[in-house]
């Protein structure tokens, strides 16, 4: 778990349009997540360096940096890869599908309601490692 010193877990949102990465990120933050947000290349390779991630939402058809490109560069980071959830508008090709396909990676549609973007970072994130102590605890 990366997490930052409060020990949230940490979230990179990666998105070209301003509206819906502000609002992801607003809405994670206020789900307890510590979250970043870049806009561009430039930013996700500065904030990758920076900081280990435990999860990223990112967009798969920014300008400049498409799923495809944005996974390489998570590769190439010299850091542990987070899982990725990657968001689009509407459909896709047949190239983004058979790289998703590949990655096995999950989709989430934007514009996803606040419950429907929560459940699905939950899914993605890796269990804590706080948690099986908690659950012992409380079975005591």
């Amino acid at each position: 778990m990366s997490g930052d010193l409060t020990g949230r877990r940490r979230i990179l949102v990666v998105d070209d349009n301003n509206r819906e990465r502000q609002e992801t990120a607003r809405i994670l933050g206020e789900a307890g997540y510590a979250v970043d947000t870049a806009a561009t290349k430039a930013e996700v390779v500065a904030l990758l360096s920076q900081h280990d991630y435990d999860l990223v939402l990112a967009d798969l058809k920014m300008p400049g940096l498409n799923g495809p490109a944005f996974y390489q560069l998570l590769n190439e980071s010299g850091r542990t890869v987070p899982p990725v959830i990657f968001r689009i508008e509407r459909g896709y090709t047949p190239e983004y599908a058979n790289f998703l396909m590949r990655l096995a990676a999950p989709v989430l549609m934007k514009r996803a309601s606040a419950a429907d973007l929560c459940l699905a970072v939950e899914r993605q994130l890796p269990p804590s490692p706080a948690a099986p102590e908690a659950a012992s605890s409380l079975a005591s």
